[in-house]
Order: structure tokens, then C-alpha cells, then sequence
């Protein structure tokens, strides 16, 4: 069975982008095909990021987008933009993210041939510009084609049915900011909704662009790991490392890559820690299901299934 008739909504969160959003507009502007709607929210930006959104779209030949400013966390921002949307199909892009021109249209292939599919994810690209980024190529999935499958989606290149949104009650909104797309996929996972790796719907996201941004990030994907409960083996591992670095020594991994690896580490465990210390605890109605927290919406899901 197909679907014949596929209307796509398009959803993108956007925060302080200014310096790169003409960039992405020019990307979206491009594409071979457009989306039917288009719902950005701005999660309260400080710069110019609102005004280059309304000038960039101003000109002829890309579905006009409606721009939602409230002060949010990046789950909220993504909820608030799907619930303003009526399309069955949502596919979200992240500012940033720089799709090649056939890329929405490659995305939607297979809700198209498969109508059990309910989530499919694309191609996250890194892209290593500078000196600093191209050292973290070891560390990347640049060179990687496979990338992405086993459900490891990222929220910035994805698309997924309304229905398989609401039937996980959407993104996890009391996470403080990141893993909000982990814990979301793995919920979907948990409720057997049917996912696919579409490799050919390809986006570009730039590395970090110098050391203290890019320890930054690894901190804050600490944080919202340590309150999704994902992979604590690792994080204990990247603890030790830290506590006792000449264990690093002891990796397969080149000397050379060792003080960028015990920082990369630091920043992971650092940020996993505070986020076990201080981060916040899912609502009383989710459970922990093989150390991850499932959604009240996602158990009625499965226990369904199994009466």
C-alpha cells in the first residue's frame, strides 16, 4: 500500500542564527521540491536571526513560512511548531543543517512506497572547514555513508507521520535543552513504530567551529544524556579517563589524539555529571524501560499491542 496523495509540512527551530541563516534560506529556496506549509519558531533570539528570516523569505518561489517567537526550550520550540502545522507528514530541518537541493523530496520517498513507515531519517553530513574542525574528523561521521542507520536519527534532518508524533505524546518537553531527539526516537522505537534510513535525503551541519564551542556542546549533550539515562557505561568510562588520565594511554588510539580525546571526554563526563547532580527528573507518569524513560503515551502504545 502507498500513499498517493503526501502533503508536507516542514518545522524548523531556530535561536541566535543570524550569521548563518541567508545561507540556509538560499538551501531551502532551492529545493526541487516545497513543502505545503512551513512553521519556524525562534526560541527568543538576542540577534538579528527574526528579521533575515522575514527579508529571506520576502521574495517569490518558497512556500512562506509562519514565524512563531516564544521563549522555549528546543522540545518545546519543536512541539509549538507541529502543533501549528495540519499536514500528516512533518519534516524537520534545524538552522544550520544545509540540505542539498533534492533533499526534501528524497526524504519523503518512502512514506510515499511504504505507508507503514513512520518516522525516516536522512543524512547528517559533518562538514570540517578550519583547521580546528578538520582535527575532529576522527571523531566525525564525515567520511561514514552508513551513518545514521540503527534509528540514530538527529532532529535536524528527519521526517516522521502526525500520527507517530502523537501516539509518544511528541518530544519530551521537560528535558532542560539537548537529547530531546534521543529520548524522542527511542520512544517511538519502544511503541514499534516502523523507522527507515534514507541515505540520499543529505544535509551539511558544520563542526563547531573552535575548542571552547565545541566543548560546550559535548557538555550540554552530557547533560541531556545524564537526564534521558542514556548510555551510562560510557559516561563512566569518560569519567575514569578523566580522573585518571594516563588511562587514555592505554587506547588503540594514536598518543597524538590523546589531549584532544581527555578534553572531549571531560567536557561529555563534566556535563553528564551536573546533568545527574542538577538536571530535572521526568514527570511521575514515565517509567524506566531498559534505563531509558518512556512516555505515558508510548506504554498505552505497547500495553495495547500486548492485550
Amino acid at each position: 500500500m502507498t500513499r498517493d496523495i503526501l502533503k508536507l509540512a516542514l518545522i524548523s527551530t531556530v535561536y541566535n542564527e543570524g550569521e548563518s541563516i541567508d545561507r540556509w534560506i538560499d538551501a531551502l529556496r532551492e529545493q526541487t521540491v516545497q513543502p505545503d506549509e512551513f512553521v519556524i519558531v525562534d526560541g527568543g533570539s538576542t540577534d538579528k536571526t527574526v528579521l533575515r528570516l522575514k527579508q529571506g523569505f520576502e521574495k517569490e518561489g518558497f512556500t512562506q513560512p509562519r514565524i512563531i517567537v516564544q521563549r522555549c526550550n528546543i522540545a518545546q520550540g519543536r512541539n509549538m511548531a507541529i502543533k501549528n502545522t495540519t499536514h500528516d507528514i512533518i519534516v524537520s530541518l534545524d538552522a544550520g543543517s544545509i540540505p542539498e537541493p533534492q533533499w526534501l523530496q528524497e526524504i519523503a520517498i518512502p512514506f510515499r512506497e511504504h505507508a507503514e513507515v513512520g518516522m525516516v531519517g536522512g543524512r547528517c553530513r559533518t562538514v570540517l572547514v578550519n583547521e580546528f574542525q578538520k582535527k575532529l574528523e576522527r571523531f566525525t561521521d564525515s567520511k561514514d555513508p552508513d551513518f545514521g542507520t540503527n534509528c540514530r536519527f538527529s532532529s535536524r534532518n528527519v521526517a516522521f507521520t502526525r500520527k507517530a508524533w502523537a501516539a509518544v505524546g511528541g518530544y519530551p518537553e521537560w528535558l532542560t535543552l539537548t537529547a530531546e531527539d534521543a529520548l524522542y526516537n527511542a520512544n517511538l522505537h519502544f511503541a514499534g513504530i516502523q523507522s527507515c534510513y534514507q541515505p540520499t535525503a543529505v544535509v551539511d551541519w558544520e563542526m563547531r567551529p573552535d575548542l571552547r564551542s565545541y566543548l560546550k556542546m559535548l557538555w550540554s549533550y552530557g547533560y541531556g544524556s545524564a537526564e534521558m539515562g542514556q548510555a551510562p557505561h560510557l559516561y563512566w568510562r569518560w569519567l575514569m579517563t578523566t580522573l585518571f588520565p594516563l588511562l587514555i594511554l592505554f587506547s588503540h588510539h594514536p598518543i597524538s589524539y590523546a589531549p584532544l580525546r581527555y578534553l572531549r571526554n571531560a567536557a561529555n563526563a563534566c556535563g553528564w555529571i551536573e546533568g545527574k547532580l542538577r538536571g530535572r527528573k521526568p514527570p511521575k507518569d514515565w517509567k524506566r524501560i531498559d534505563g531509558v524513560w518512556m512516555s505515558p503515551e508510548a506504554l498505552a502504545v505497547v500495553k495495547g499491542k500486548q492485550s
